[in-house]
């Protein structure tokens, strides 16, 4: 009977992009458990799955913490994978809103790409900003994305509101086919020893085994090549 009723619940997966050190991962466990866990670097992609309520019931989601090094291009399985996308870039770090800008030039040539959110971190350090938050809404408005600055650190509200309008908006779009093929280990949270998060709002926080995203169809290449930042 469990198994009938957990098929019924619907499911929204979620891709968070961005260079290395932008606090993607403690953005990703900010929103799931409530804590700040520091920065920490993983050379793999890590997917978490957990249930939520929303005001129309349960949702189960998967969040992809896509693992990018300073060579590698746009993750195209990744992207085609999710629902929805959070691309995000630190306010003290140009090379990351330039990537970030590129990953939003990229996803703006695919068909049935994802819903996008555009999210600047570490507004605490205000102090050492070389992105001013008026560059990062007009990169956000020329792609039609959603924009807001948030301090992980510092539990920012915009944090959850911006996952909270993403599963709502992805809620509502047509179901897409999935292709997803992993080339790299499905890791295990830093600092954490490998053990599962506690439980948190109608479900757990969780690491997953490659296994679970395999794809029977055919694969895809793991990484294409960026083009050069389109103009806007």
């Amino acid at each position: 009977m469990k198994t009938e009723e957990k098929s019924n619940v619907p499911k929204v997966r979620i891709a968070i992009v961005g260079q290395m050190n932008v606090g993607k991962s403690a953005l990703t466990v900010r929103y799931l458990t409530r804590r700040f866990i520091g920065e920490y670097r993983s050379n793999t992609d890590l997917l978490y799955k957990q249930t939520v309520t929303l005001e129309s019931g349960l949702l189960d989601v998967e969040i992809i913490d896509v693992s990018i090094d300073d060579d590698d291009g746009f993750p195209i399985e990744q992207i085609q994978w999710a629902d929805a996308c959070v691309i995000v870039y630190s306010i003290v770090d140009r090379e990351s809103f330039d990537y970030a800008q590129r990953t939003l030039s990229e996803l703006r040539q695919l068909q049935n790409g994802p819903l996008a959110y555009l999210v600047a971190n570490k507004a605490d350090l205000d102090h050492l900003r070389e992105i001013p938050s008026t560059e990062g809404s007009k990169l956000a408005a020329s792609h039609g994305v959603g924009f807001c600055e948030v301090s992980v650190a510092e539990n920012s509200s915009n944090l959850y509101k911006v996952f909270e309008k993403l599963l709502i908006e992805s809620r509502a779009r047509p179901v897409k086919p999935r292709k997803f093929s992993v080339s790299k280990m499905i890791g295990t949270l830093i600092g954490n020893n490998g053990t599962r998060q506690p439980l948190v709002n109608q479900g757990t926080v969780q690491v997953c085994n490659k296994g679970e995203l395999q794809n029977k169809n055919r694969l895809l290449k793991r990484r294409q090549a960026f083009t050069t930042a389109a103009s806007l």
